[in-house]
């Protein structure tokens, strides 16, 4: 079992590789919906379960919808070891870090568990220039990251979570931290 310290450098890696990422800022905070219940259970997580766990606290935070055709290449990529989410702001759902933080609160509602808490760059001015959190549950590394946009409420929302053992199995995290064939 990875500790949390090499599940963090992990999902550091599996982000990099990946380039999941966001954007945009706003004052106005997000409305957080309540979440359906959650199957309990023990044990390693389905896939199902996490992708339920990403798309509920997606809709829960009213955050941009995910581009379902990019996430499934990036979930290829991880040979069907992960769940992907990348979202857009618009006029409609702002990608804002009121919104990213409302994502991140609805997965900790689910049980996700800081491995790597608050690692937010912020420039001179005080605005923040990006966000990220890592999360893990039961054999899962979960991967947040917030980005702001050039044009307020056009910010980058991404969510990447992967089964450890999966990618243990298929030889990607040592390939994703440059030490695999």
């Amino acid at each position: 079992m990875q500790g949390k310290g090499r599940a963090a450098s992990a999902a550091l890696a599996v982000v990099l590789a990946l380039g999941a990422a966001g954007c945009g800022a706003g004052d106005e905070p997000a409305k957080a919906a309540p979440l359906p219940p959650r199957p309990a259970g023990t044990g390693p997580l389905t896939k199902d379960v996490v992708r339920a766990d990403v798309d509920g606290a997606v809709e829960a935070a009213e955050a941009p919808p995910g581009d379902r055709e990019f996430s499934a290449g990036m979930e290829e990529r991880l040979q069907g070891c992960a769940v992907h989410y990348k979202g857009f702001g618009d006029e409609e759902h702002p990608g804002e870090l009121a919104r990213y933080e409302a994502v991140t609160a609805a997965l900790r509602e689910r049980a996700w568990r800081f491995a790597k808490k608050g690692n937010q760059h912020e420039e001179r001015d005080g605005k923040v220039f990006s966000a990220q959190e890592v999360f893990t549950q039961r054999g899962w590394t979960l991967v947040a990251e917030f980005r702001p946009g050039a044009e307020e409420g056009r910010g980058t929302f991404g969510i990447v979570a992967y089964d450890d053992a999966c990618l243990e199995r298929t030889g990607l995290l040592d390939k994703l931290r440059g030490t695999g064939a």
